[in-house]
């Protein structure tokens, strides 16, 4: 077959030319359409269901709403885990799915269970919005963010504003998943009614509530037919304005019409609010977060809705303008360009080196003419199969760059050598295909080797598997491409380039060249007859390379440098709203003068229902930074995060802790919390648990290393319990319902419909007097309407007293449990977490039932290194396979392998030198490393072998062999190696992902290239010596 597809090329040339012509176009095409983004989508495949369940307490929110909607889903198909967190008035329960089950199939799959778990919640739990399901997002956080800058605006107005024109429209873009409105107050209608005036007419709430839900409808009466007309009857009810409340009648007394008005005071009011946004630490701001679809085009999605964003302030009110404080677009850009320029530097690189080792321009063009051949293929497979562009994916390609052309190189020298002096066009054409059939057989196996090494990192799971698997295909897909390019393309283009000037096709050694061989089969000669020194050495590198990697540290991914920090505020669970708004706002100003800080929007709570909610205790400030350009001094980001940790430790009563958007989102789809590491400690008793935690954190407290250390809250919130006392409530012949509903209604108050202005839909509430609302006294004076129509108050028929509570309950396959989260600075985190443990070993005593779960990136970092652990083995055996296959004898077979260990001692000592750790990288890295190493193996030895096959002696077979292919060896490493020198020297975005993996190839093979042609040959000889074998004859 492989002859065939050679002989096609040589023998339909137009044929050839016009397919190879057609596979470009539709590279190109096909990179037009390509999605281009930042990372490949790691989002699990996640259903959130949630529960507004105003003014209940954590526990109640966990015994009557989560429970009921745990239990219906855990029965869910295809469902891998659950985890749950009940807070104050909310319950949120994300339902994991198998990576296999379509999402959209997952969604089918809970709604359906929806209605199973609404009917495990108890009758008389009040639910506004019902159980609703979080929008089909990316989990990768907010694509885009933004504010109205508008100056003298009531904040109110800008909310309304932002609700009614700029959510509506950027939810409107293909793409968007959800609009989450953060900052300002929701405007509403306010019914306060006064209790003495009820008191005087003998009226409730309910009464009150009741007559303005049934006062508030447009009714469709039906048709009448007038004639040959049809008129469409309608009554019209429904409420407008304050005055329309107001004038409602609520009953009639002797004749006379109570007015809502005459019992308490209508107002256009704002609604209570869980979350405010700052500018800068000066201001309140309105704004927006955007949230992309799952596996939508982040680029795509972004260039939108900065179309539509702009369109959108064009319609505003004077002095109204859309500033976006957090653009995922910029990473993508300077993620893409990283991988660009180390691509068209690696590029120029390469095809310097092939011109000066073949010294022929005509043939360097060719063999360079496979690297944009092989790149558009690639992007052919990687578009028709839905892949994106992004960081991986196309640095797979720049990883893979300097191997593309190891193919071709192999051909394009083998034709040259045997066109050197062809007699005629038959015999040129007739030495072109032989010498072409000649290397076809080993260039497919070459190719075939490093693609199979590259199926481990298919066998990934979960994160890290979407995460590295398009670099796998990438590299798969560009390594088939080159294949078909030397097979198909190669000698064609040597054909047609030298058709008129064969002799000039072959060019032997240039001069530099010539003395470096000469230098080379000296140093051979030499080797060859030193065995033992060389395997003296050999084992000497082993045991260096091996004792290096037990020293390295360990970590899951390299953290990426994405340009905007986020520093997370942490206080008591009582802090008001008023409270946190001012703290992180001084946090804000504090920061505000670094020259590196761009922008600074703090958001605290959250400002409606949705993804990634917090609590009033928690403030999340995003810190834009400018462009490196502009940096007046030389820092890391890293080295800004310090300065800002340095300046902050000083404030009480709260915690702070750093991170990236994207990287804490990662983070919380690892181990539901946005650190690096995570501790959970698993149990029932909740007091319990916390003692647990604190002993935790006292112990990890003293690992070098911890940064952000804080045990995750779950009490203090302060609680004021109404103990209602059944005897006194059976004395006064009332119901626990009736006192509870009147408590709820003086507190939160009624939603009895709303008034529709425009797109915009304000709720209308009802509610007793504030004055309740101040202390607890004033909750104990308020009357309770009897059967009887007395009045009795509260205190009367409950025990009201103060204590500390739950703040949240969080589950986990139904299970509760409190963790412990840290980030790591300074050092690794596998070696962090390897420490930690033994330190919460020897510290922490658990009780029967309970046990501590240790999470975070390290957990996805064993899990592939298990993963690997066994796959690696199975890869390594079927390469061995395919190599005896290939050449028939075992001890072939091994001395290839032998450049396997030998190689990773370059790795070892560079990765050592440049303070990298063991990551998922560095593994793809050896991986890449190894599939080169065998290539170079498998070139030197089969054309050893030919060469012993035709005669002859050992020790001059072994020296023409190594000379005969030092060259396409040298070129193949050497491209390789320049090919991504470029990721080295990148400083770009995304670059600190793809240095340590640039960094194992390009120092490995240098260990290789040397084993490859000094250990490999010598150790031949020396085996060939001690046990020869008949070798067969070629003919």
């Amino acid at each position: 077959m492989i002859a065939n597809i050679i002989h096609l090329g040589l023998r339909h040339k137009l044929l050839a030319f016009i397919t190879t012509v057609a596979l470009v176009a539709m590279g190109v095409f096909s990179f037009s359409r390509l999605s281009i983004d930042a990372f490949p989508d790691i989002s699990p495949n996640l259903v959130q269901v949630f529960a507004e369940v105003e003014g209940m307490a954590p526990e109640e929110v966990e015994q009557l709403v989560t429970r009921p909607v745990e239990t219906a889903m855990r029965s869910v198909p295809g469902v891998e885990r659950l985890r749950s967190v009940s807070s104050l008035g909310l319950s949120t329960v994300n339902v994991y799915f198998d990576d296999d089950v379509d999402i959209y199939r997952a969604r089918q799959l809970v709604s359906e269970r929806l209605k199973v778990a609404e009917e495990g919640i108890p009758k008389g739990v009040e639910m506004p919005h019902g159980l609703e399901m979080g929008a089909v997002a990316s989990g990768t956080g907010k694509i885009l963010a933004y504010y109205l800058e508008a100056k003298g605006q009531d904040i109110t107005e800008l909310r309304t504003l932002h609700e009614a024109i700029v959510k509506r429209g950027v939810e409107t873009v293909p793409g968007v998943a959800k609009v989450l409105s953060q900052g300002g107050y929701v405007r509403q209608y306010e019914v306060e009614l006064s209790p003495e005036k009820l008191l005087a007419y003998g009226l409730s709430i309910s009464d009150v509530s009741d007559a303005i839900a049934q006062n508030n409808a447009n009714v469709g009466a039906g048709i009448i037919t007038r004639g040959s007309e049809e008129l469409i009857v309608r009554t019209l009810g429904r409420l407008g304005t304050t005055e329309d409340i107001a004038n409602t009648t609520v009953k009639s007394v002797d004749g006379k019409p109570v007015l809502v008005k005459d019992v308490g005071a209508v107002t256009l009011g704002r609604a209570f609010r869980r979350g405010v946004a700052i500018l800068n630490g000066r201001e309140e701001v309105v704004g927006g977060g955007v949230y992309k679809l799952h596996r939508a085009n982040s680029f795509e999605v972004i260039r939108r809705l900065r179309a539509r964003l702009a369109e959108i302030e064009r319609t505003l009110p004077d002095g109204v303008k859309i500033v976006s404080y957090y653009d995922q677009a910029d990473l993508v850009a300077g993620s893409i360009k990283t991988v660009r320029n180390s691509l068209l530097l690696g590029l120029v690189f390469v095809s310097v080196v092939a011109f000066l080792f073949l010294g022929n321009l005509r043939n360097a063009l060719i063999m360079v003419c496979s690297m944009p051949f092989a790149l558009l293929f690639g992007i052919v497979c990687m578009e028709r199969v839905g892949m994106s562009g992004d960081l991986i994916s196309l640095g797979g390609m720049a990883i893979a760059l300097g191997m593309l052309i190891d193919a071709s190189i192999i051909m394009v020298e083998k034709l040259q050598t045997a066109a050197g002096a062809p007699a005629g066009e038959r015999e040129t054409n007739a030495a072109i295909l032989h010498a072409a059939q000649e290397v076809g057989r080993p260039i497919v196996f070459a190719v075939a080797v490093i693609s199979v090494v590259f199926l481990p990192i298919f066998t990934l799971g979960e994160i890290e598997g979407k995460m590295f698997r398009p670099l796998a295909f990438a590299v798969v897909a560009t390594m088939a491409g080159s294949l078909l390019y030397a097979l198909l393309v190669a000698p064609l283009f040597f054909r047609i380039l030298h058709r008129m000037d064969h002799k000039r096709a072959g060019h032997g050694p240039g001069r530099i060249l010539s003395r470096v061989l000469g230098r080379y089969e000296q140093s051979l000669r030499g080797a060859v007859g030193r065995p033992a020194a060389l395997l003296v050495a050999g084992l000497l590198l082993m045991a260096c390379g091996t004792i290096g990697f037990l020293r390295l540290g360990r970590e899951f991914v390299p953290t990426l440098q994405e340009g905007t920090i986020n520093c997370y505020v942490h206080m008591n669970p009582n802090v008001s709203l008023e409270e946190i708004k001012s703290v992180c706002s001084t946090v804000s100003r504090m920061a505000a003068d670094i020259p590196e800080i761009d922008q600074i929007v703090a958001d605290i709570g959250y400002g409606e229902v949705g993804p990634h909610m917090h609590h009033t205790n928690y403030g999340c400030i995003t810190i834009t930074l400018k462009p490196r350009r502009l940096w007046r001094k030389q820092r890391s980001q890293q080295e800004v995060v310090a300065l800002l940790d340095q300046r902050l430790q000083g404030l009480p009563g709260l915690a702070i802790g750093f991170s990236q958007p994207i990287a804490h989102e990662v983070d919380g789809l690892i181990a539901g919390s946005g650190a690096q590491v995570v501790m959970k400690m698993f149990g029932d008793d909740m007091e319990r648990l916390k003692r647990l935690a604190v002993e935790v954190e006292k112990a990890v407290e003293a690992v070098p290393g911890v940064a952000d250390l804080r045990v995750e809250q779950t009490d203090g919130q302060t609680q004021v319990q109404v103990i209602l006392n059944p005897a006194q409530l059976a004395r006064y012949g009332l119901s626990k319902d009736a006192v509870q509903t009147v408590v709820r209604q003086t507190l939160t108050g009624d939603v009895v419909g709303d008034i529709i202005e425009g797109e915009i839909a304000s709720r209308i509430l009802v509610r007793l007097s504030r004055r309740y609302t101040e202390d607890r006294e004033a909750l104990g004076s308020l009357l309770i309407l009897t059967p009887s129509g007395s009045h009795v108050p509260l205190s009367s028929l409950a025990a009201i007293k103060t204590v500390t509570g739950l703040r949240q309950i969080s589950r986990e396959n139904t299970q509760r449990y409190i963790s412990v989260e840290c980030n790591v600075r300074g050092r690794d985190v596998g070696t962090f977490v390897r420490d930690a443990q033994a330190a919460v070993e020897r510290a922490v005593t658990l009780p029967p039932g309970y046990r501590v779960s240790w999470g975070g990136q390290f957990e996805l970092q064993q899990a592939a290194n298990r993963r690997l652990a066994i796959v690696m083995p199975i890869t390594l055996v079927l390469v061995i396979v395919m190599l005896y296959g290939l050449f028939g004898s075992l001890r072939m077979v091994l001395l290839i392998v032998l450049n396997i260990p030998l190689a990773m001692v370059g790795s070892v000592l560079a990765l050592a030198a440049f303070g990298q750790s063991v990551s998922i990288p560095t593994s793809i890295g050896f991986i890449a490393l190894f599939g080169v190493a065998l290539t170079d193996g498998v070139v030197l030895i089969s054309g050893l072998e030919r060469l012993r096959q035709e005669g002859m002696a050992l020790q001059e077979a072994i020296v023409t062999a190594c000379r005969a292919k030092f060259r396409p060896i040298l070129m193949t490493s050497l491209t390789t190696v320049l090919g991504l020198l470029p990721v080295i020297m990148a400083t770009g975005t995304g670059s600190e992902v793809q240095r340590p993996l640039a960094i194992v190839v390009v120092f490995g093979l240098a260990t290789s290239t040397v084993v490859t042609l000094f250990a490999v040959p010598t150790a031949y000889c020396w085996i060939e010596r001690k046990w020869p074998r008949k070798l067969p004859r070629s003919l």
